[in-house]
């Protein structure tokens, strides 16, 4: 079964300790139940996915 996941990510620059602390991207990935995501967490950050069947 196939998804589309929307992610809400730290932008490669972010970091709470400067003036890039609300850097962001936002990005869609169409997936499957057999893949998987790695991503960059910066300090003080986080991410949120939205994980829907795809249509």
């Amino acid at each position: 079964k196939k998804y589309r996941a929307e992610i809400y990510r730290d932008g490669d620059d972010a970091d709470y300790r400067n003036d890039k602390r609300h850097s962001i991207i936002i990005e869609n990935k169409d997936l499957s139940s057999t893949d998987s995501l790695s991503m960059r967490i910066a300090p003080g950050g986080g991410f949120a996915i939205r994980i829907v069947p795809a249509k």
